[in-house]
């Protein structure tokens, strides 16, 4: 009987979440159909309808569980709810893409959908210029929720989460820390929040006055604060001026650092970004990559200003796993498109909207191998592993190294199920780091100005698993396939 009612309050804690959310996710649908309304693009109605569906089964999902007014969300819990929130939201966000006659199939449409909210930007759509503009919003809102982190949004807005807010925290933000900003996990939300709504603003007030049409630079703002790539163009950003370029490289670079250094920068403690390692470490890649792909890439019969922007722009962009794209970097030497191979794995600062492994990750494998070397040397020597003056705490190590290996082991088995079922060796391993790192971009026909419209349903498949994996950093999602975590 214990564990019965044990069963029945877990069922209840996960339905109601993904109740609300539901809910949350039928608002966002209901401003599409006001673009829609605005536009006038004879979309509403598929949209419309959309909404009430998504509506209609979050309140489903509440209204037998209402009786439970606190909501208890243990470590455990909070992994299977979060597991579920970015399928869930996914299935239902396909929703307008079919009933709008805009994606056919329900795979193709998962596909496009899983990639806006895990801020991939892959996509199946070959003519996205066709779409009417409130599904181009629709896909830079879904870049947009999940830039910000879905479990942000839960605890911000939605106020029965109890003492189980630091959990669903933790369960979505796998990295070596969890900077809180408050001692409350929902007032570190907000801030997040508040911090992130204007950085959107002042980004589309910037574009906008670079030059951009207005819908265009709402829509590429969602998409880039995000670090999300959807475009509203075809070819990306490339069409647009220099200045404009040059606007989003800024907006770019910024979604790559970390909130709380974004906030610190805010209330005027610039010391700490000069004290934090990471930070440090992430300008000088964006720098040097952007330096040495320039002179890689140098052509004389190409404006000098010119070489320079491309590179900086595909840095940043690959860096910040923004996955917008100023030139056919596919058409590059190979030693400057291999490098750019090198930065997907990377991504920026951890807790920001971007994928990857993160740099901090990157930086403490780097000082634990030169630790390896150095007690190889001094073999009686105790020499601890320092990050920004503090000494890691061997779980710290151990943890990245397990996240570095989960990465590699993905990355391999994905490389080759895709291999075999017909895909260049290029774009197979391209795609599968592009998507595992949430970067969007990949290399060979995929690569650029590609698309996955043409791959087979199998191979689709594999991208949009290795799209939610790497948006929860692996270890969130590799758990659930633990026996131990289904015991009691």
């Amino acid at each position: 009987m214990e564990r019965r009612l044990l069963f029945k309050r877990r069922l209840a804690t996960i339905t109601r979440v993904l109740g609300m959310l539901l809910l949350v996710e039928a608002g966002f649908m209901i401003v599409s159909l006001l673009i829609s309304l605005i536009y006038n693009d004879n979309n509403y109605l598929s949209l419309l309808i959309s909404s009430s569906i998504t509506a209609v089964f979050g309140i489903i999902f509440l209204i037998p569980l209402l009786r439970y007014k606190k909501l208890k969300i243990d470590r455990r819990l909070g992994l299977l709810i979060v597991s579920s929130i970015w399928i869930v939201m996914s299935i239902f966000g396909s929703l307008p893409y079919i009933l709008g006659g805009h994606i056919e199939s329900f795979s193709d449409a998962f596909f496009e959908t899983m990639s806006g909210f895990t801020t991939t930007s892959a996509t199946i759509i070959p003519d996205v210029e066709s779409l009417p503009q409130s599904i181009l919003f629709w896909r830079g809102l879904t870049n947009w929720i999940g830039g910000v982190g879905i479990v942000v949004i839960v605890l911000s807005f939605i106020p029965f989460i109890g003492g189980g807010g630091m959990s669903l925290f933790s369960a979505e933000v796998a990295g070596p820390s969890k900077n809180k900003l408050s001692p409350r996990t929902k007032e570190t939300a907000l801030i997040i929040i508040k911090i992130y709504i204007a950085l959107t603003i002042i980004a589309m007030l910037s574009y906008w006055a670079a030059g951009m049409n207005f819908f265009d630079s709402l829509a590429h703002s969602l998409s880039t604060i995000s670090s999300g790539g959807f475009s509203t163009k075809n070819d990306s950003v490339s069409q647009f001026s220099p200045l404009i370029q040059y606007v989003i490289i800024v907006f770019m670079i910024i979604s790559g650092i970390s909130f709380p250094l974004i906030y610190f920068a805010i209330k005027g403690q610039f010391q700490k970004l000069w004290d934090n390692e990471e930070f440090k470490v992430y300008l000088a890649i964006v720098l040097i990559g952007s330096l040495v792909i320039g002179l890689l890439i140098y052509d004389p019969n190409i404006n000098l200003e010119t070489n320079f922007r491309h590179s900086l722009f595909q840095v940043s962009s690959i860096l910040s796993s923004a996955g917008f794209i100023s030139y056919d970097y596919t058409l590059w030497v190979t030693p400057a498109t291999f490098l750019l191979f090198l930065l997907m794995f990377s991504g920026a600062m951890a807790s920001s909207t971007t994928g990857g492994l993160k740099l901090v990750r990157v930086i403490i494998l780097f000082k634990n191998a030169n630790n390896i070397l150095q007690r190889s040397i001094h073999s009686n020597a105790h020499i601890p592993i320092k990050f920004e003056k503090k000494i890691l705490d061997q779980q710290v190590v151990n943890n990245i190294l397990t996240i570095f290996l989960l990465y590699l082991f993905t990355f391999l088995i994905a490389s080759l199920l895709l291999i075999a079922l017909g895909l260049g060796f290029y774009e197979a391993m391209g795609g599968v780091v592009s998507c595992l790192s949430t970067m969007g971009a990949g290399f060979g026909e995929i690569g650029a100005y590609g698309n996955y419209a043409d791959l087979s349903q199998a191979a689709k498949l594999i991208f949009a698993t290795l799209m939610y994996v790497g948006r929860l950093e692996l270890i969130t999602v590799f758990c659930l396939f633990m026996p131990a975590f289904w015991k009691n």
